[in-house]
């Protein structure tokens, strides 16, 4: 069934905000997000350190359109579709590599790693000016590199990717700048498939109402292992704030989250104040967790990419960090930090994954139709020109999320 409008799933007033339970149970509805939102709006698809040399590539996916992100010999960067133009095999199998040339392993056609069509097998059987009008594998229509962040939309219109950043710009410049020099490089990925919407992992990311719930046993064991109180664990205190945006970005501030040891958390400010001054490191460093919607979250010392596969399953890449211009011990202090809170093999991220399950089996009760998301409504601020800020244990940014959710269901966004 085609759904024409999806303005009945959300119910916003002054003083209540709701959701239809249905959202992330319904397969049309997930259909649709994929052509409605992954195929409008810009995406995130990989980090410039990924194909930093000529000949470079990795693969990765626009909702579930296969891509292929090169760097070809000029040093520029291409997004193609990841299909062959004689038959429509898969092009490129692996998930990383550098090569100058891809070559499908069907019938033998040959690209360019710009996407030109180059090589047509045993071409004796067909006509001589045959291939003339390929112009080689299709090319995502727009591509942009941000901070090093690369983004790329299946639309040939639509606003220019300064526009869809908005008033989020800031904070992704913040984190960027979380590297003395700027640049950051990304390591290859923990990866896990699992249950639950998409959407759940957007949400989560920069929810700041469930850590003291959720996450009570690893911060508990956390503050005892380092020789805390409980009370001391940062995850504990409800400080910070939220910050959501027009165009369903969001960021949540929380001092304190990442929780390198006194020494080398000096030695890294001293890196950042000798190149941007304490002030600006300062702000830096207050811990944010910042969703480019719909599919990236940049958080301290990994970016985060959500992958949809299903309506009811999600595979998340999460890339390590490193940052230029600080000395090894510094980033291995970081990655240190990240493996007990956020990896495979951490204490946080599995906490969130047994959650979203839960949520997808608990909402197949069918007499449960809607989610509140209301907390804080009445005591936002508005953050001009397009935000609105809110308390640390506010829903300012999952309201974001759906505020944009709905309109680009509903085609009301440009």
């Amino acid at each position: 069934m085609q759904h024409n409008s999806y303005r009945h799933l959300l119910i916003d007033t002054p003083a209540t905000f709701k959701i239809r339970t249905k959202i992330y149970t319904d397969p049309q509805i997930f259909e649709d997000e994929l052509l409605r939102i992954f195929e409008k709006v810009w995406v995130y698809v990989a980090h410039e350190s990924e194909i930093a040399q000529p000949g470079d590539y990795r693969t990765a996916y626009i909702g579930r359109q296969p891509i292929i992100v090169s760097r070809s010999e000029d040093n520029q960067i291409h997004v193609l579709l990841n299909v062959c133009r004689h038959r429509g095999n898969t092009i490129c199998r692996e998930e990383r590599g550098n090569s100058s040339f891809f070559r499908c392993s069907y019938h033998g056609w040959s690209y360019k790693n710009s996407g030109a069509l180059v090589g047509i097998s045993q071409r004796n059987r067909y006509s001589d000016d045959f291939g003339k009008d390929i112009e080689g594998l299709i090319r995502v229509p727009r591509v942009t590199v941000y901070r090093g962040l690369i983004f790329a939309s299946l639309s040939e219109k639509g606003e220019s990717f300064e526009e869809y950043l908005g008033g989020v710009k800031k904070y992704v410049d913040l984190w960027a700048d979380l590297s003395p020099e700027g640049k950051i490089r990304v390591l290859r990925p923990h990866k896990i498939k699992c249950s639950g919407n998409w959407k759940f992992h957007a949400e989560n990311g920069v929810d700041g109402y469930h850590p003291r719930f959720v996450h009570e046993s690893a911060f508990n064991s956390r503050a005892q292992a380092k020789g805390f109180t409980v009370r001391d664990s940062s995850g504990m205190q409800d400080v910070g704030c939220l910050r959501g945006f027009d165009r369903g970005h969001g960021v949540l501030e929380r001092p304190g989250m990442s929780q390198l040891d006194t020494s080398v958390f000096k030695d890294y400010m001293d890196c950042l104040a000798a190149r941007y001054g304490a002030e600006r490191s300062q702000e830096i460093v207050a811990g944010h967790n910042i969703l480019i919607f719909p599919n990236v979250i940049l958080m301290d010392s990994n970016i985060r990419v959500i992958q949809p596969i299903s309506f009811d399953t999600t595979e998340v890449y999460s890339f390590y960090t490193a940052l230029e211009g600080v000395p090894d011990y510094i980033n291995k202090e970081r990655l240190r930090d990240l493996q007990w809170r956020l990896s495979t093999t951490g204490m946080i991220l599995e906490d969130d994954l047994e959650i979203f399950a839960a949520n997808q089996s608990a909402l197949q009760a069918s007499g449960m139709e809607w989610l509140q998301l209301a907390r804080g409504m009445e005591g936002e601020v508005p953050l001009p020109p397009d935000g609105r800020m809110g308390q640390i244990a506010d829903e300012t940014t999952q309201r974001a999320i759906y505020r944009a959710w709905v309109r680009l269901m509903d085609g009301t966004e440009s």
